[in-house]
């Protein structure tokens, strides 16, 4: 199943990363066409996609894409480290200090 269409194969292989960081099965499809851009329309049904092998992961895979397309605003606030005590941006998941989990 099409879960993502790309602006181009770069970005396609970005979101296939994330998914595939969640151990979510996925591959690139339709990034050869780009090469050709110019030579034939380029729309939807030739742009980069990614597309999900197994269909039990489609919630998972959504809140994901959906999370790569509107990004942390900045409105949340930013965290402590439990273990080191840094203070931390709320992009990240790991101290950059000390490189311990945020909870």
């Amino acid at each position: 199943m099409k879960i993502f269409i790309a602006q181009h194969p770069a970005e396609a292989h970005i979101v296939c990363g994330l998914l595939r960081q969640q151990s979510i099965p996925c591959e690139v499809r339709g990034e050869t066409l780009f090469s050709v851009r110019g030579e034939i329309p380029f729309d939807e049904s030739s742009s980069p996609y990614v597309w999900l092998l197994n269909l039990s992961f489609i919630i998972q895979s959504e809140a994901i894409v959906r999370d790569y397309l509107h990004p942390i605003n900045g409105n949340e606030p930013e965290w402590r480290c439990e273990h080191c005590g840094e203070q931390n941006e709320p992009q990240f998941g790991l101290c950059w200090n000390c490189g311990s989990e945020n909870n």
